[in-house]
């Protein structure tokens, strides 16, 4: 593997992008997880020590430029966390928690602050396993489906209680580009998604 030719460091740039990601209320660790870099490499970048590699200019510069609308996404958020339904919004790929509504930590019997941002992987049921195994195949990540409904078993104890007989995921995008899991529980299989 080759490596990335070293591009110089520019101090104009780094102005640029550190004044877009405060308006954009992105924190540097969040745009370094978007670009696949560490949060340091994005200070450096913004110190103008640095200057990102070509494709990272690319994909920056499509962020920049990109009609965004946070107020979507702040709405989503509002939507998730009043709901009544058992529905929880996760990072798609690390499957992090974003935020929960109130009927999914009554479910889980536990106050969903201490989980935000961790995560819930290691909660799954074998059955959320093979779903998750099985979005290779159907293209989730390629954008070929955007929702699965799958069966899986109820737990009532350790490590986290359970109570859903059927899991829809629907994959989204936020503002900023991160895909998204809405994933909502039910207790009969959903009629119509």
């Amino acid at each position: 593997m080759k490596p990335l030719p070293q591009t110089a460091p520019d101090g104009e740039f780094g102005r640029r992008l550190r004044h877009w990601r405060r308006e954009s209320d992105i924190k540097q660790a969040r745009l370094a997880d978007i670009l696949g870099v560490t949060q340091a490499t994005v200070s450096r970048w913004e110190k103008g020590m640095q200057r990102p590699a070509p494709v990272q200019l690319d994909l920056i510069d499509q962020m920049m430029t990109r009609k965004r609308n946070f107020r979507l996404d702040q709405a989503i958020k509002r939507l998730v966390i009043h709901s009544n339904q058992r529905v929880h919004l996760i990072e798609d790929r690390s499957h992090r928690l974003l935020c929960a509504s109130q009927a999914r930590e009554h479910e889980w019997q536990r106050d969903c602050s201490d989980l935000l941002g961790t995560s819930l992987w290691r909660f799954a049921t074998p059955e959320i396993a093979v779903a998750e195994k099985s979005l290779h195949d159907l293209g989730w990540h390629e954008d070929q489906t955007d929702h699965l409904t799958f069966e899986t078993s109820r737990r009532d104890g350790a490590p986290m209680r359970i109570v859903d007989s059927y899991i829809l995921w629907e994959r989204f995008f936020l503002s900023d580009g991160t895909a998204v899991r809405l994933t909502t529980g039910f207790d009969h299989a959903p009629h119509t998604i």
